[in-house]
């Protein structure tokens, strides 16, 4: 069984992805295929000895696409960025034409005018409808042909059809002589369909440049040494053996094996464990580790694009591509009244030359059914509440990158925390000190702080906090740990002190002059919220589970204070090993993270959530990303999605009602088109008056369990959790 991520080009809307991936699915030899449209990516598993890749190329290219090799990330989002504009532009005329052909109908509709000067105003509206209709809305009119190719209609089908009958309508009654016309309600459609697709490829590349966080995560030159000495290279320039240096406080730029220097690595940003690794000769390091020691020299092992960090963005790609896409409500709603009220209209005529009408006026009846079931209150019933709810996230910081997914929140079937800088700081505190014989604890203090002053590495900078200042003239890095002298000229030595405890503490040993003095431990600090946080959510009956890169006793250490069993906690995961247990664990689910190394699992989830001060790759990665306070905010958006829901679903509720009414209304002759026109006006605004009631609330903490996350189930309690790792 081969597996591959492919690139489709010309993929523009997800009914058409959906459309594609069945047709994909009912090719000989595939097995699974996902295409998600807002990466233009297929990923499929299919058996090569009964398909091709020509087979594949094939299929595509007859549901009117091209299948191409992976495209780059910026290649991509450039071709987004000239598609924002087009769509910008194809906008403003939309609503500039629009506009001039909305105001002589709403004239006609309600106003009592001469027959001629209200034919020649039915006119002018049609010229000025005729840009939207037929050149703003041109991508429209072609996506809902191609639609009814992939067999998969949606609301560009929907959409085109009322537009299209809409102006036949209306021109069929300026032939007869009448000014009774509909071509407002064509530019009205097409002008929100172009706003909503306008949003919804902002938010494609903003997915796209998810890939492209992953990328710069690792620096993209390198110190390689030449005949010249060390001189300063494009990572994608160097060969695999080449050597390269990466100084002490420096991030690693290519994958590689250290061939002189001793120093301690964090790959916190890879592997999200917190424990800093001791290296020296022989030992392997990855791009995107931080040098916390001395300066090293590496061989190079990996060319660029096939490093762990690249091998990451490409799983990310996988897993992104692995989701397809998912029908809305509206999507379904709209395939269905696509099919069935164009057989209803051609039913209304026949049925109506059977009783005698006219062809004409069979025709006209038919038509204007087509008319009247103008989905403009469908087309604006998610959009609209899913603007309100960003709005609503943004005042309780909270940035909406995924409106679909952010969905999925109201309804979890499990959701999974990362440890290091998600249920804690990610920044060790001293946690207890142990002084020898004839010493106390300031002492103790004063002399780790001695050593570690003046010293930038994650472990003294906890030692002179908990002290409370820097003491003495500053310290000497050491390959694995710290020295100075004190007031007497006598040596201090700060090292490890052996393996984490059962709680997950590092301990580090002080010596003066090679004896012992005590022992200090650290410990990852839990943060504040997350014990309140979690009860509250269990309380709600979601399941919890946490992923760690972090070993047993530091993962259990922190369950325990969590109320976490020890079946609902995976450690020592590897990136890949995190969006394999999402696969296993009820759906939907979400997954709340903050590093590079979540990349894969908040791309695989239902619903990524990168907490604040979450790297730039798993903010880009995520659905929603929170940019300011802790997390409660996960409750909190837990309960903005349940709302957003309850009242998109009211949306769809009355906009279904208005096509409940007006379809039979239509069928049998008894309404007009001012009538049509007003109801439908009717339908939008409830819509848009029901979306306005998400943010009738102040922003702020709402009151009650999960669907109103606050009270007493989130209140913060102070407790400390283990890291491990020594210097």
């Amino acid at each position: 069984m081969t597996r591959q991520l492919f690139g489709i080009e010309g993929l523009a809307c997800a009914g058409c992805a959906r459309g594609l991936e069945g047709r994909l699915k009912a090719l000989p030899g595939v097995q699974a295929a996902g295409v998600h449209y807002l990466t233009a990516s297929a990923l499929i598993d299919w058996d090569e000895s009964r398909a091709s890749r020509q087979d594949l190329a094939a299929a595509v290219a007859k549901a009117g696409y091209r299948m191409a090799s992976r495209h780059r990330p910026e290649q991509i989002s450039a071709a987004m960025g000239r598609q924002l504009q087009r769509l910008g532009v194809r906008l403003a005329v939309a609503v500039f034409a629009g506009m001039w052909s909305m105001v002589p109908a709403l004239v006609i509709y309600f106003t009592t005018l001469d027959p001629g000067v209200a034919w020649w105003l039915a006119l002018a509206s049609g010229v000025f409808a005729l840009p939207v209709v037929f050149w703003a809305g041109s991508g429209i009119l072609w996506m809902a042909w191609r639609s009814v190719l992939l067999r998969a209609p949606g609301m560009d089908l929907l959409i085109g059809l009322g537009a299209l009958a809409a102006c036949a309508a209306s021109l069929w009654s300026l032939m007869q002589g009448r000014a009774e016309v509909w071509f407002d309600t064509a530019t009205m459609l097409v002008t929100l369909l172009l706003f909503g697709r306008l949003v919804d490829t902002a938010t494609r590349r903003s997915a796209v440049d998810a890939l492209r966080a992953m990328e710069e995560a690792a620096p993209e030159t390198a110190l390689v040494e030449t005949g010249a000495g060390w001189q300063e290279r494009p990572c994608a320039a160097i060969p695999v053996g080449a050597r390269i240096a990466v100084d002490a406080g420096a991030p690693v730029s290519m994958d590689g094996v250290v061939l002189s220097g001793e120093s301690q690595v964090s790959r916190a940003v890879l592997t999200g464990e917190s424990a800093l690794a001791a290296v020296g000769p022989g030992d392997r390091i990855e791009a995107g580790a931080l040098n916390l020691g001395r300066r090293l020299v590496l061989g190079v092992e990996r060319a660029h694009g096939d490093r762990e960090i690249d091998r990451m963005g490409g799983a990310i790609a996988l897993e992104i591509a692995r989701r397809g896409t998912q029908p809305t409500a509206p999507d379904r709603w709209a395939a269905r009244l696509s099919l069935a009220i164009p057989a209803l209209a051609a039913l209304t005529a026949l049925l109506s030359l059977a009783f005698g009408l006219s062809g004409e006026a069979a025709l006209m009846r038919g038509l204007t059914l087509l008319v009247a079931a103008c989905p403009c209150a469908l087309s604006l019933a998610l959009p609209l509440v899913q603007m309100r709810a960003a709005q609503a996230g943004a005042a309780r910081g909270m940035r909406l990158r995924d409106p679909d997914a952010f969905a999925a929140l109201a309804h979890l079937g499990s959701i999974v925390f990362d440890k290091t800088g998600t249920l804690t700081t990610g920044h060790p505190q001293v946690a207890e000190l142990r002084p020898a014989p004839g010493f106390d604890e300031d002492r103790l203090l004063e002399l780790a702080a001695r050593a570690e002053t003046g010293i930038s590495h994650p472990i003294a900078r906890a030692i002179v906090a908990a002290h409370g200042a820097e003491a003495g003239s500053g310290g000497r890095r050491l390959p694995r740990g710290a020295e100075a002298e004190d007031e007497a000229g006598r040596i201090i030595e700060i090292g490890s002190a052996g393996q984490p405890d059962d709680r997950g503490r590092t301990w580090l040993a002080v010596r003066r002059d090679g004896r012992e003095v005590g022992r200090i431990a650290l410990a990852d600090t839990l943060r504040p919220e997350a014990p309140g946080i979690l009860d509250g959510l269990r309380a709600a009956g979601i399941p919890l589970h946490m992923a760690t890169g972090d070993g047993a006793p530091a993962a259990m250490a922190l369950a325990r204070r969590l109320g976490l069993p020890a079946d609902a906690v995976s450690h020592d995961c590897t990136p890949a090993e995190k969006a394999e247990l999402l696969r296993r664990l009820p759906r939907p689910i979400a997954f709340v993270g903050d590093g590079v190394n979540d990349g894969p699992a908040l791309a695989a989830a239902d619903c990524g959530i990168s907490v604040a001060q979450a790297h730039s790759a798993a903010a880009q990665t995520a659905a929603v990303v929170v940019t300011r306070g802790g997390l409660t905010r996960v409750a909190e958006a837990i309960a903005l999605s349940r709302r957003m829901g309850r009242i998109a679903r009211q949306n769809l509720v009355l906009a279904l009602v208005y096509n409940a009414l007006m379809l039979p209304a239509a069928a049998f002759g008894m309404i007009g088109p001012a009538m049509a026109a007003a109801a439908m006006l009717a339908s939008s605004v409830s819509v848009v008056l029901n979306s306005q009631r998400l943010t009738d609330r102040p922003a702020g903490r709402p009151t009650g369990p999960v669907s109103d996350p606050g009270r007493d189930l989130f209140r913060p309690r102070n407790e400390a959790a283990g890291i491990e790792g020594s210097r």
